[in-house]
């Protein structure tokens, strides 16, 4: 029985745990969470699911708890996951799907790299719409355009921060390019609240990028409580528009086939088929952590420079999750 071990079991770990718990062959889970609240609510999402039976469920308040395990699974916020992550890989857990942001420096980065290679683990990052069945068949659609422009308008209570890192990775996936220059010139003066905590910061405005091959990105997350996520995506004499919140097609040109859709997919169905080609793979779709550092290096600095800018503080860490 494959073993998989979940640390953090929130709102997005309880997520990951009802996917796990619907894999097709028993699996053996441990979930480590101290805090009686999300363990509740884990519970509740479980049972709360028709899942497999003949899978067997742990409770645990520590990693030190732990038996070395076949996929282990990190949901917790992002501060102090890079010492979790490290203790971790000592530990011999060689395998990791873990949630965005990984950490919150590139030094804290460079430490989980340097203890992942020394272990020998291998780990993804879950910025998962590139999993997505829809985008994959839109890569496809646009794999002729020399150079695409992708541009998200959302709501800041999506949260700027910590939701730039998929959109840069799913440009990335579209143009097969990490080497993403940001700008932050047009982000908002104002630094707002998080609200998984306190220590944690948020940002609304637009924050604008682009690679060697001259495909651009715009991202502007803007201070409306009613935007739905929209993603443009313009390539060579075709375009589409997609209204993720309520997952339709506004708008599509130079098309052939007039029933494409787009399905959102959430981690409570999308981790299954993630989970599964790991174990049974050593492989799947989402970014390795290793590319996906340049992507986080970015946004460390455009974000701390934007933290500089109006609180004259020098960050040392980037307060996002």
């Amino acid at each position: 029985m494959k073993k998989i071990c979940l640390v953090g079991c929130g709102n997005v770990g309880s997520r990951h745990l009802q996917a796990i718990a619907k894999m097709d062959y028993a699996v053996a889970v441990e979930i480590v969470e101290p805090s009686q609240e999300s363990t509740k609510l884990g519970k509740q999402r479980l049972a709360g699911i028709d899942y497999n039976k003949e899978s067997e469920f742990s409770w645990l308040e520590s990693i030190d708890e732990t038996e070395k395990p076949d996929l282990t699974i990190v949901a917790t916020t992002a501060t102090g996951r890079a010492d979790l992550l490290c203790r971790l890989a000592k530990m011999n857990h060689s395998r990791f799907m873990v949630e965005k942001m990984v950490c919150q420096s590139d030094e804290e980065y460079e430490r989980v790299l340097n203890a992942f290679d020394k272990q020998n683990a291998k780990g993804w990052v879950n910025t998962n719409p590139r999993c997505f069945a829809s985008y994959q068949r839109l890569k496809n659609y646009f794999a002729d355009s020399d150079r695409i422009h992708l541009s998200v308008t959302a709501s800041n209570v999506s949260a700027l921060g910590t939701n730039t890192v998929h959109y840069m990775d799913l440009f990335s996936f579209f143009t097969d390019d990490y080497n993403i220059k940001l700008s932050g010139d047009f982000l908002i003066d104002e630094i707002f609240p998080n609200k998984r905590g306190s220590h944690l910061m948020e940002f609304a405005g637009t924050v604008a990028g682009n690679i060697k091959n001259g495909s651009t990105l715009t991202l502007s997350f803007l201070p409306s409580d009613n935007l739905p996520t929209v993603v443009n995506i313009v390539g060579d004499k075709k375009h589409i528009i997609i209204d993720e919140t309520n997952q339709k097609i506004l708008d599509m040109v130079n098309h052939e086939d007039e029933k494409f859709s787009f399905v959102y997919e959430h981690a409570s169905t999308l981790t299954i088929k993630i989970t599964d080609d790991i174990l049974e793979k050593d492989s799947c779709q989402l970014t390795t952590i290793e590319d996906s550092r340049i992507l986080h290096k970015e946004i460390f600095r455009i974000f701390n420079s934007h933290i500089n800018k109006i609180t004259g503080k020098q960050m040392e860490i980037c307060p996002i999750t």
